[in-house]
């Protein structure tokens, strides 16, 4: 029985089967294969292929030629699909909703206390979308350990009150977070069991209070435009919905006193009206010509390197720096400080190439590539056909990174631009991948 040696897809499909030849094909231009008669196997993913396994490696599947109940029938494990690719790397997206979790790191740090009366706002179960109100009284206004055993014993009985399981207490600690009996420059109020709760913002009177963070944090003051000026402005990551949304909306009203190129105090685009209209953008719109080259050209995405905003760790060297790091439980044993991290980190589907450490939490220059208008396009019809969630430019979508202690980088679906967003509210990281391509 012969095997036929074609080209390419099309060139296959244009030809009819003759009696006795193989269903199993090989197309050298894609280096893909038939892997069943009708789904194609190759080994040079795409954006937009399907991710599989059969127990003992990764199968990428293309997303063109994807029929989903042959691949189940033949008893394969999805994983996900491809989102991205780096190189030699595809950056492949988990399936698993479960995998989404929120970004918080169930700590909080009093670095000053200025007052022997303490009041203190949390947010306890079984209702979460209050605050709860502890008031603490110190022996002494220092950042000391009877101040933290002080601090612990009313946060645990103001939970105790509320009817709230979880372990709460605080602790003293070190620069480093580290728990010490003496010398402590913090007080750390800790939710032990916390693994999937969106803290919201704490506040206090008589100390200073904040969330606790990792530490890759990036600039957060002004930003390179492609014209090499400065914005507050944080880009588009995703152009046609940018349009479609500055096409009607406007955070300024042009007028002859407004610069509307090259300086810096040219923070937000204008509105489709006004650029194609009014008389003050006549030089933008000789420069650019179109509306969608202006937006992309004055407030686009430049590589990473050349921005202060993103002068930080890649998801994945973030997530392998931060996912292991311990703070210690009231019980006395250890939990892992960042939860969403670890979970990340931890995921494995047990064959070739993706074990434990693979997975990470998206960072901004993955998330570049993620909700990139072509990626969409090429990764929801896939994941249509797999029967597993699309991911979604009219929604908010997190990546790893913070902002500050209390913000994060969020892509923002409806507007199509990068932001930053409080980690409280409900929105989730997906954990995702890179895998090795075989050549």
């Amino acid at each position: 029985m012969a095997i036929k040696k074609v080209n390419t897809l099309s060139e296959y499909n244009a030809q009819a089967p003759s009696v006795g030849e193989s269903d199993v094909t090989l197309i050298s231009q894609e280096r893909a294969v038939k892997y069943d008669g009708v789904n194609v196997r190759t080994d040079m993913p795409q954006i937009g292929d399907a991710v599989y396994h059969d127990g003992n490696e990764v199968l990428f599947i293309k997303g063109n030629t994807l029929k989903n109940s042959l691949l189940d029938s033949l008893l394969l494990t999805k994983v996900g699909f491809v989102c991205g690719l780096f190189g030699d790397y595809a950056l492949i997206c988990d399936k698993n909703s479960a995998s989404k979790k929120y970004l918080d790191v169930c700590q909080y740090s009093i670095t000053a206390i200025n007052s022997t009366s303490l009041v203190i706002k949390l947010r306890m179960s079984p209702n979460y979308d209050v605050d709860t109100t502890v008031n603490v009284t110190l022996t002494s206004a220092a950042i000391n350990a009877t101040s933290a055993d002080e601090i612990s014993a009313a946060v645990a009985a103001k939970a105790t009150e509320v009817g709230d399981t979880k372990a709460w207490w605080a602790y003293l600690a070190n620069d480093n977070d580290e728990k010490v009996t003496s010398g402590g420059t913090k007080i750390i109020i800790q939710c032990d069991t916390c693994v999937d709760y969106r803290f919201t913002n704490v506040s206090a009177t008589g100390c200073t209070i904040a969330h606790t963070t990792w530490g890759d944090l990036p600039a957060k003051s002004n930003y390179l435009k492609v014209n090499g000026k400065t914005t507050s402005y944080r880009g588009l990551m995703n152009i046609a919905r940018g349009a479609a949304y500055w096409a009607t909306n406007s955070t300024r009203v042009l007028s002859a006193n407004v610069a509307v190129h090259g300086e810096a105090s040219d923070t937000d685009p204008m509105k489709k009206s006004d650029f194609l209209t009014s008389a003050y953008a006549a030089e933008l719109k000789a420069y650019y010509g179109t509306y969608e080259k202006y937006l992309a050209g004055e407030f686009g995405i430049l590589a990473p390197q050349q921005q202060g905003a993103f002068s930080l760790l890649s998801g994945k060297e973030m997530t392998m720096k931060y996912a292991l790091k311990t703070a210690p439980t009231k019980a006395g044993s250890t939990k892992y400080k960042f939860p969403h991290l670890y979970y990340c980190y931890n995921r494995s589907y047990g064959v070739d190439g993706l074990n434990f450490g693979d997975w990470f939490s998206p960072g901004v220059a993955e998330g570049v590539q993620m909700m990139d208008d072509k990626t969409i396009a090429l990764v929801n019809p896939t994941a249509t056909k797999m029967g597993i969630s699309t991911i979604s430019n009219s929604t908010g979508r997190w990546f790893a990174q913070r902002y500050d202690a209390k913000y994060a980088w969020n892509f923002s679906g409806g507007y199509g631009y990068l932001y930053d967003n409080n980690v409280c509210y409900a929105l989730l990281s997906q954990a995702v991948a890179l895998y090795k391509i075989k050549h």
